[in-house]
């Protein structure tokens, strides 16, 4: 059952998304990077480099041509609390004790205490989801590389606020099942949808003596933002995570804004296969206070991230590692995260790639992901990416290709 409302939640993460409307957003931008545990400083490929560190569109092999990605997709969700089953066997026990008072029935008493278990059970459970959909244009000149991209992400949040008021009623003997369909408690859905337009700029130069020249590249990326919110809320007893995907996006529970922002990067060859990555994004700091819901007041917050990336090849085998340096916290009201991400992937005979990552919170905030994933290149001119994800009640998918003109 819980395996099934997972895998429900995603599929409809992926559909909220396709349909430029995301509930949820990876730190890792394409499957790829994802697959390697979510990193992507020194080890992005040149055509989903702008997501992840600027310079990165300009350390590319010297066969690279223009490039287009098309668009990929990648949805996660972490239920780290198990609070999607926890509602459902909520919800189960109270219809049971509503039965069980219109029949008369002599368990009610014992059936109150249980409703009221699992009601305060549910007391700081979250799900949280992440979306990414996106799509770039590089072109390599000889001095300095272009790309024009668009993004847009998704996060989202899930909760219950759970009123004191209703543990009195459901263990009142007097209370009828009349009064147990007029409960205060809510379930809580905040979320925010974040449509990046961006254009990157890289330039390349070099360090060292002129015998042992190393390369080392700046790139930056100014975009547009627009910035779309909801805060959703609905009684807890009839909460559905389909039904609440497809609400929250009305217009009474949604605002919109605008903003300009930056992302910085810089990437330096330490020896021949081995790159050192920073990239600062989002340098203007941002909040986006959500329309009011209830009497609740939420807050959207854009804020820089500065992750250090390190990424080295040899024979065939590559390994990357990101750590952020910044602790971030997309939702004012949410836990802060502070990354360490880490992947490999062997490269098959040039003609497939296998992949595996892992990345954990130093803040606990969300839960291990351990990422599995498969390249294809067949041809010089297309890849083909997937990745799957998996953790404590977590699930993760992606897609991508890419084309080499």
């Amino acid at each position: 059952m819980i395996a099934g409302d997972m895998r429900m939640l995603l599929a409809l993460l992926v559909a909220a998304t396709a349909g430029t409307r995301a509930l949820a957003a990876p730190q890792a931008s394409g499957p790829r990077g994802l697959a390697m545990g979510g990193t992507g400083v020194a080890s992005s490929d040149p055509w989903t480099a702008p997501f992840t560190n600027p310079a990165l569109t300009r350390f590319r092999d010297e066969g690279t041509g223009r490039s287009v990605m098309l668009p990929f997709l990648t949805a996660t969700v972490r239920d780290d609390e198990g609070f999607l089953p926890a509602v459902d066997g909520y919800q189960d026990a109270l219809d049971a004790l509503k039965a069980q008072i219109d029949a008369m029935d002599p368990g009610v008493p014992a059936q109150r205490s249980a409703v009221v278990t699992r009601l305060q059970g549910l007391e700081g459970r979250t799900v949280n989801g992440e979306t990414e959909v996106g799509f770039a244009a590089l072109v390599p000149m000889e001095d300095y590389s272009a790309c024009l991209w668009m993004r847009v992400r998704g996060e989202g949040r899930a909760f219950p606020d759970i009123a004191t008021s209703d543990l009195v009623t459901i263990t009142n003997p007097l209370s009828t099942s009349a009064d147990l369909e007029d409960l205060d408690s809510e379930a809580v859905a905040i979320a925010a949808q974040r449509t990046e337009f961006g254009a990157t700029l890289a330039v390349e130069g070099a360090f060292g003596t002129r015998d042992d020249a190393r390369r080392v590249s700046f790139g930056i990326t100014p975009k547009v933002q627009w910035i779309e919110t909801y805060n959703y809320a609905i009684a807890l007893d009839e909460f559905a995570i389909g039904d609440a995907l497809r609400d929250l996006r009305d217009t009474q529970y949604e605002r919109s804004s605008s903003a300009f922002n930056v992302d910085l990067g810089l990437a330096a060859e330490l020896e021949k296969g081995a790159i050192v990555g920073l990239a600062i994004r989002d340098v203007f700091r941002q909040d986006h206070p959500m329309i009011a819901t209830g009497g609740r007041e939420f807050s959207y917050r854009v804020q820089p991230r500065t992750t250090l990336g390190v990424a080295v090849e040899r024979a065939g085998l590559s390994f990357s590692a990101d750590v952020d340096l910044t602790r971030t916290r997309n939702f004012r009201e949410a836990p802060a995260s502070q990354f360490f991400r880490m992947g490999v992937e062997a490269n098959v005979f040039g003609q497939a790639q296998l992949r595996a990552g892992f990345a954990h919170d130093f803040e606990d905030g969300l839960s291990d992901l351990v990422s599995l994933g498969l390249g294809f290149s067949p041809a010089e001119t297309a890849r083909v990416d997937v990745v799957t994800q998996f953790g404590d009640n977590s699930v993760g998918a992606g897609f991508q290709i890419a084309l080499t003109l």
